[in-house]
């Protein structure tokens, strides 16, 4: 694969600068400096979908496929393809995703929506183009409706991963899980991470805190790279989470959970995250589809503990071996 275009994730770090030795950094202030670094992977699972499209007369562009936006970004994702293959502005387009009354819908999960709805956003708008071609030559895409007469022109594509066989499709319209992913006939696929973390000790209290972090995926190609953007850092605030603040307390006698609510159960807030840097290699995967995309969504937080983990390591030389990492785990 051709290098990164942006600088690494070490070089935007700055590792080069670490101390080896364990308790050997220090701040101005004197707390302790711990640099760390841990990698992720995770599958890069794609789902059967059907997409329909349709153009009209008056400028109007209506997808719909079976998606699910929960805030990651899928909507901007699909303009994004819309935009690039027809030309079209997001005031021009109509989404239709999470619906049931338009085409089969698949549950969003496991990190495979973007791949799941990109590929089949992008079939459907060549399969547009294709059937344009037939029509007579205009200025636009509207104006080559109006040439023919025609209202609208709508085209369907149904759309399987790699491998999966036609009978999947009856799985996508009875509602039933139809996704494929890592291991694909001819290959496997998996998007990466790495996160580079900067936590500073302070040498009474043994509070932990994290001041910065550089982290670089490989999901393929970056369709919606603001949208990609958050996903990453918000993965790594979960990460934050879950290696200094959040745990289930369970009663031993009785089995219950001692703090079920989010006045006892920790979470980090914003004074707990520092600064946060992401970046992408953003090299397509065209075996996968062709797009090239895959997913992002649980590679984010994959990794990020036991990169803190190391950095603790670094800075105090004592080796946590359970989640979170508590002040009594150092003194």
């Amino acid at each position: 694969m051709p290098p990164c275009a942006t600088p690494g994730g070490a070089a935007r770090f700055g590792w080069d600068r670490r101390s080896m030795a364990p308790g050997s950094m220090r701040a101005p202030d004197g707390a302790l400096v711990g640099w760390g670094v841990a990698i992720g992977a995770y599958k890069a699972a794609t789902a059967a979908a059907v997409a329909r499209l349709r153009l009209s007369a008056g400028g109007e562009v209506r997808l719909s496929v079976g998606g699910h936006e929960m805030g990651q970004g899928m909507r901007n994702a699909i303009a994004a393809v819309l935009q690039r293959r027809l030309g079209v502005g997001p005031a021009q387009m109509v989404l239709e995703i999470g619906s049931t009354g338009t085409t089969p819908q698949h549950l969003t999960a496991g990190s495979w929506g973007t791949a799941t709805t990109v590929p089949a956003a992008d079939a459907a708008c060549e399969a547009l183009l294709q059937a344009l071609d037939t029509l007579p030559a205009g200025s636009s895409l509207m104006e080559r409706l109006r040439a023919a007469g025609r209202p609208f022109l709508e085209v369907e594509v149904s759309r399987r991963a790699p491998g999966q066989p036609e009978t999947v499709m009856g799985r996508l319209t009875n509602g039933l899980p139809a996704a494929a992913g890592p291991a694909y006939p001819d290959f496997v696929s998996f998007s990466h991470v790495a996160h580079f973390v900067e936590v500073r000790v302070e040498p009474a209290t043994r509070r932990i805190r994290v001041p910065r972090v550089v982290s670089v995926a490989d999901c393929g190609r970056v369709v919606s790279p603001r949208t990609a953007a958050s996903q990453l850092r918000g993965g790594v605030v979960w990460g934050i989470g879950a290696a200094l603040r959040e745990v289930s307390e369970v009663d031993a006698r009785h089995g219950g959970f001692l703090n079920a609510d989010l006045a006892e159960y920790v979470m980090p807030v914003h004074a707990d995250v520092g600064v946060i840097e992401v970046d992408f290699v953003d090299k397509p995967d065209p075996q996968l589809n062709g797009p090239g995309v895959k997913g992002l969504g649980e590679v984010a937080m994959v990794g990020v503990a036991p990169a803190i983990a190391n950095a603790v390591h670094h800075a105090t030389g004592r080796r946590p071996r359970t989640l979170p990492i508590r002040v009594e785990d150092l003194l």
